[in-house]
């Protein structure tokens, strides 16, 4: 991971088997600012990740971190030098294709197998609600406040209906 990981850039990392952030990567979840919810699962994995405490911090808040927190936090593998970064992917890439194929599939699977069900029907249940924040007051209200390049007024919004 090298630059910034904004959202669904950050959430997909935790869907990956190892995660090598440059030291000066930066990372954020604002999906709340943004009148919208988590995605990809992230509902789900990043708490399976993380732990709730610091899960809830990192969605609710959606304030940026460094990569020396996201290591902390157990979201990369490793922070690495940033020149450093694809030597250190390359180099884990070339172990792996080493090993036999069909031993390390299956070991991954058996790594994976008993969340992959939890994993689904997060993605299932966030895609519906994503579909609906989408076109809620609060999603409008942030996306037309970011291009008029103003902050955002929750305040005085229309009532969401029943079915929002």
């Amino acid at each position: 991971m090298q630059g910034v990981a904004i959202g669904g850039g950050t959430t997909m990392l935790t869907h990956c088997d190892f995660v090598y952030a440059g030291e000066s990567a930066k990372f954020k979840l604002p999906f709340i600012d943004l009148g919208l919810v988590p995605e990809f699962g992230s509902s789900f994995s990043i708490p399976a990740r993380v732990g709730h405490l610091r899960a809830a911090e990192m969605l609710l808040l959606g304030e940026p971190f460094t990569a020396a927190r996201a290591a902390e936090l157990g979201l990369v593998t490793r922070v690495v030098p940033d020149g450093d970064l694809l030597a250190t992917a390359t180099a884990t890439a070339q172990k792996l294709a080493a090993k036999p194929a069909g031993a390390l599939r299956a070991s991954k699977q058996l790594i994976k197998q008993a969340s992959i069900g939890q994993l689904r029907e997060a993605a299932k249940f966030e895609s519906r609600e994503f579909s609906e924040r989408l076109r809620s007051a609060e999603a409008i209200e942030a996306f037309t406040a970011f291009r008029e390049k103003r902050a955002p007024n929750f305040t005085n919004l229309p009532k969401p209906l029943a079915a929002e």
